[in-house]
């Protein structure tokens, strides 16, 4: 099995004179969390395989103040080390080996993910503007398909599904009995167009839903690896026994950090995401003076531009990007086109500049 790409791309980086350039916030945690964490490692506690009900009552607050979800915390939520393990264990629950499952591309690493779980991953293109195409999804369907699995919004390319468009895939699900799986981990990172829509709130279209969502995205807290995983009490019981046996239980430390950093403060927070918008127009700006032509995201910490002017793709346009100081991964890794490439805007106006300098010089 191949590695991660992010992973593999950070790794041959290193060292390496780049840009530097981050996907989520990188913060130093607030005094309030770090003294949760302090008090709960002091202490010895019950072991509770769903996760800690006062970080699951904290996830369920939010979720229904935001969005009005309805969400149980007792029976709907389950806690887990980031999206992407809760992902995996959802996988592994709920489709079974040869099943297919349909993935709307260019999409985030799902493939491993779907494989370990012995399913096949179909990969249905996405239409012009990166746009979900519910038609080639209908028309990819065959005996063998169990699951659609969608990213909202979508890593690489920031395009935000409508709800119109949600309903649409809802639709093609029941009307095939398939089970529909999201990672929504960027629902904090919207800041244009229509608006991010959890899919659960179209739980009465379908309700074969199961949502994962990341506290590393949103809460900047990728060194915790805590996320949860949000579906009906049916699903969630086999994704639950699943978990079980691949983890017993979320580090007690983490969710007393996890619950402070839901319930506390969010200014420091807030500072940060205001920035996004901004980061993105500085870094399309420059991609697009560079003669890269590139569709503006309306989420994420990412742009997705169209490098096939360069004639290279792949790897050796990742080759070519690093020997200019950028790093960049390449759209085949995300199930695309593999002449375009996923460049973050998560550093400061300056580097943001300077990729902009090192882009136009190719």
């Amino acid at each position: 099995m191949q590695r991660l790409p992010a992973l593999d791309l950070a790794e041959r980086a290193a060292g390496r004179p780049v840009v530097s350039m981050a996907g989520v916030p990188a913060l130093p945690m607030p005094e309030h969390v770090v003294e949760a964490a302090r008090e709960a490692a002091g202490q010895v506690w019950p072991r509770r395989s769903r996760g800690w009900p006062e970080l699951r009552n904290a996830v369920a607050a939010q979720l229904n103040g935001s969005f009005g979800l309805g969400a149980d915390p007792e029976r709907e939520l389950l806690v887990t080390h980031g999206a992407q393990h809760g992902m995996s264990v959802a996988l592994r629950a709920l489709v079974s080996p040869g099943d297919e499952v349909l993935v709307p591309a260019p999409t985030y690493f799902f493939d491993g993910l779907v494989r370990l779980a012995g399913a096949r991953p179909v990969y249905v293109p996405s239409r012009a503007g990166w746009a979900l195409d519910t038609e080639a999804l209908r028309s990819a369907v065959t005996p063998a398909t169990t699951a659609i699995l969608l990213c909202n919004p979508t890593n690489p390319t920031g395009y935000t599904p409508t709800p119109e468009e949600l309903k649409a895939v809802l639709s093609l699900a029941a009307e095939h009995g398939l089970t529909v799986l999201s990672d929504e981990s960027y629902a904090r990172y919207v800041h244009s167009g229509p608006g991010y829509a959890p899919v659960q709130l179209l739980r009465d279209e379908w309700p074969e839903l199961v949502t994962v969502t990341s506290l590393s995205k949103n809460y900047a807290f990728t060194s915790w690896r805590v996320g949860y995983v949000h579906a009906p009490e049916p699903l969630l019981d086999r994704v639950h026994r699943v978990f079980e046996w691949d983890a017993i239980n979320v580090g007690d430390v983490a969710q007393a950090a996890a619950c402070a950093v839901l319930t506390g403060p969010q200014g420091w927070l807030d500072d940060v995401f205001a920035t996004f918008r901004h980061r993105r127009d500085l870094l399309c700006d420059a991609v697009e003076r560079a003669g890269f032509p590139v569709t503006r995201p309306d989420s994420g910490i990412f742009a997705f531009p169209d490098f096939s002017r360069l004639g290279r793709s792949g790897r050796d346009l990742e080759d070519l990007l690093l020997d200019h100081g950028v790093t960049a991964i390449a759209g085949d890794a995300f199930r695309g086109p593999a002449d375009h490439a996923r460049l973050l805007y998560g550093g400061t106006e300056t580097d943001l500049a300077e990729v902009g300098r090192r882009l136009a010089r190719l």
